[in-house]
């Protein structure tokens, strides 16, 4: 129960209730950065983790510039404790 909470409330708006698709599309570039590095890691395979940071840091400065711009339209109602 406190981790469905916990996640309800990373991954919503302050409402709790809509589910926010840039904090979900970051956490799937986040898996997908630390997934390919362990996967070319075990298969020792060429993999550019150097390029892929800059790609994945863009990404997370994006969501978190994304995140600042929609707060003023987001849905309002209970706040994030």
């Amino acid at each position: 129960m406190l981790v469905k909470k916990f996640l309800t409330q990373i991954f919503t708006e302050p409402d709790n209730q809509t589910f926010c698709p840039i904090r979900i599309v970051a956490l799937i570039g986040i898996v997908q950065y630390f997934g390919l590095t362990i996967a070319n890691y075990v298969q020792h395979a060429d993999f550019n983790a150097q390029g892929f940071a800059v790609g994945l840091g863009a990404l997370i400065g994006g969501t978190g510039m994304a995140l600042g711009l929609k707060k003023d339209t987001q849905p309002q109602g209970d706040k994030h404790v």
